[in-house]
């Protein structure tokens, strides 16, 4: 029997394969998304040990470090940066060569400032600086924050703000 034919007398079995498929790929892609995202996934890196065990016990701890680290632009960006992000950290896991406090990039502290006021928004329309107006921190919460998810060691845990 040839291609042409068996797809001819099997038309809606053929759709219903690759509907499912289809299905299953989109899943286990989404999952392993979800998955690449979590402190536990982060975490399992040697050079990310300290970050990981810092915040755990952070009051950020049931988020995601990708809610903080990449960019909620658009899924396009996200997407990107994710893919780039995971390269590097890749590249710097198999070179053995990540220094033994990892610092945030620039690029990666406008990141993060961005998805603080994201995040707290709402917060932010009870403090008394407009966000984008440059006061004495520059509209720049890590300037002050910038302990609260990781703390300074892993025995810290970041500093607690309810």
């Amino acid at each position: 029997m040839e291609v042409k034919e068996f797809f001819s007398k099997h038309t809606l079995g053929c759709l219903a394969g690759g509907f499912a498929i289809g299905l299953l790929v989109c899943g286990i892609g989404a999952g392993m998304m979800s998955f690449s995202g979590s402190p536990a996934f982060c975490g399992s890196c040697h050079a990310m040990k300290s970050e990981a065990a810092t915040f755990a016990k952070s009051t950020h701890q049931k988020q995601d470090c990708v809610e903080c680290h990449l960019p909620h632009d658009n899924m396009a960006i996200y997407m990107i940066e994710k893919g780039r992000t995971g390269m590097v950290d890749t590249y710097h896991a198999v070179l053995r060569d990540y220094p033994a406090h990892i610092k945030l990039s620039a690029d990666g502290k406008k990141t993060v400032n961005s998805n603080c006021l994201r995040c707290h928004e709402n917060t932010m329309a009870n403090v008394h600086a407009a966000i984008g107006v440059d006061l004495d921190t520059g509209a720049d919460c890590m300037k002050c924050h910038s302990r609260i998810a990781h703390g300074s060691n892993h025995l810290e845990g970041g500093i607690k703000v309810e």
